[in-house]
């Protein structure tokens, strides 16, 4: 079983896979989006990334799990966006379902994560 460290490790390293990941199909988006839908999506992103990395740094279980429920709360944001690209033709349907996994283990690590901190 991996210690607390190590799954936090593996959270920060996914986010940051995500973002990178992201910015390259954000990067073939239309000129039109690059300062609407693109920015939106950058900016929940990097959110996340704070977000949990505020938790990684908390003690306080409460405070960290009030991160976590703000990280769970964007990464929804996040996947409605991703499907509005969708919509919108931006993005492929391998690339939908691509992201869309990527966000959805991220969220499924956050969750366990604040069952955790609800159970500590």
């Amino acid at each position: 079983m991996m210690s607390k460290k190590d799954e936090k490790l593996i959270l920060y390293e996914k986010i940051s896979d995500l973002i990178i990941y992201s910015k390259n199909l954000l990067n073939k988006y239309p000129k039109s989006e690059r300062f609407d839908l693109c920015a939106d999506i950058k900016s929940k992103l990097y959110f996340v990334l704070e977000m949990i990395i505020y938790a990684i740094k908390e003690k306080d279980l409460n405070e960290r799990y009030s991160y976590l429920r703000t990280v769970d709360a964007t990464l929804y944001i996040i996947k409605t966006l991703i499907k509005m690209s969708f919509e919108f033709q931006y993005i492929s349907p391998k690339n939908y379902m691509v992201w869309d996994s990527h966000v959805t283990e991220i969220g499924k690590m956050v969750g366990g994560w604040m069952k955790k901190c609800q159970n500590e």
